[in-house]
């Protein structure tokens, strides 16, 4: 019996630990057959990053979401037919493995129907924009990017968790990019650029949505909770956002010069692929305030397009 103890006590711990380990592996999946619908009647070709093969491809693609300390394996799937792929973040490392798990001295993108194996170490808390680097930027724009979240240990957390999060991903859109003639481009294996038009933006988006159909951001009934909110640049344009004189905000990450006071509010400055993290207590703000984006077209140094998003909804 005792043997048999042993065993079953052997089991459940490679059992338990298999099952800590297969959270950390994840599957993406790289395609060039998206459809975004912007508004009624309009829908425009995108790339992506996906779960499933089924799956509709969203703008931010597959999060990968995960705590400090954790080593993250990833399985990227390129099925996107005649465009070399492959994974970066600014801020993390990622190692690219073989088949046979060793790593590869020279990263290489991921060809048609070829799997790329990468690992990271979880090293920092914070929200980090991952995407394709290839023919930047165009597989940028298409759409190949996606959103880490490192969550920060429990014991370790300096703050107390908000009961709500909101991740606001902004970003631009050229439609004269998303047409079939660019997106159906085959490479070779020089992978040389493709020829771009003028890059000259005509839809403003957060999370796959124009702006004037984001709500708000916390509800009226609990504007007493604060949240923690994620802000990410995957555009091409530098993102302005001002919040009212009556917000409280507080950098829990990325870059502290990105944060601005201002006589009447904050000013947060998102350039393009940088990520902040903020703690917002809105409290003692009107039920009427608003937050205001602004698209800056960083050649003219001028505001392309300005939204007001309602700060309750």
């Amino acid at each position: 019996m005792k043997g048999w103890n042993k065993i079953a006590l052997l089991f459940s711990f490679l059992f338990a630990n298999g099952f800590l380990f297969s959270q950390n592996e994840k599957l993406i999946i790289g395609r060039t057959t998206g459809k975004l619908s912007i508004k009624k009647n309009l829908e425009v070709r995108t790339f992506g990053f996906s779960n499933t093969l089924s799956g509709q491809v969203t703008l931010p693609g597959s999060c990968i979401d995960v705590k400090e300390g954790d080593n993250v394996s990833i399985d990227l799937w390129n099925i996107s037919q005649g465009n070399p792929i492959s994974m970066f973040c600014n801020e993390i490392e990622f190692v690219q493995h073989n088949e046979a798990k060793e790593i590869m001295k020279k990263k290489e993108a991921i060809d048609h129907m070829g799997h790329g194996f990468y690992s990271f170490l979880a090293t920092k808390a914070g929200t980090y924009l991952y995407y394709s680097p290839e023919n930047y930027p165009f597989n940028l724009q298409a759409g190949m990017f996606g959103i880490i979240i490192i969550r920060p240990k429990e014991k370790d957390s300096s703050f107390v968790m908000p009961c709500t999060e909101t991740l606001w991903c902004s970003y631009e859109i050229d439609t004269k990019w998303h047409t079939d003639a660019i997106m159906d481009v085959e490479y070779d294996d020089i992978n040389k650029p493709i020829a771009l038009p003028d890059y000259k933006p005509n839809y403003f988006l957060i999370n796959g949505k124009i702006t004037t159909e984001i709500g708000g951001l916390q509800s009226l009934k609990n504007k007493k909770e604060t949240v923690l909110l994620r802000l990410v640049n995957s555009g091409l344009y530098l993102h302005e956002i001002l919040f009212p004189s009556s917000a409280k905000l507080q950098l829990v990450s990325g870059k502290d010069t990105a944060m601005i006071a201002l006589p009447k509010g904050n000013k947060v400055n998102l350039h393009p692929r940088e990520c902040l993290e903020l703690l917002v207590s809105l409290e003692n703000v009107p039920e009427k305030e608003q937050i205001i984006y602004h698209f800056i077209d960083p050649i003219l140094n001028r505001i392309s397009n300005k939204k007001n998003i309602p700060v309750f909804y």
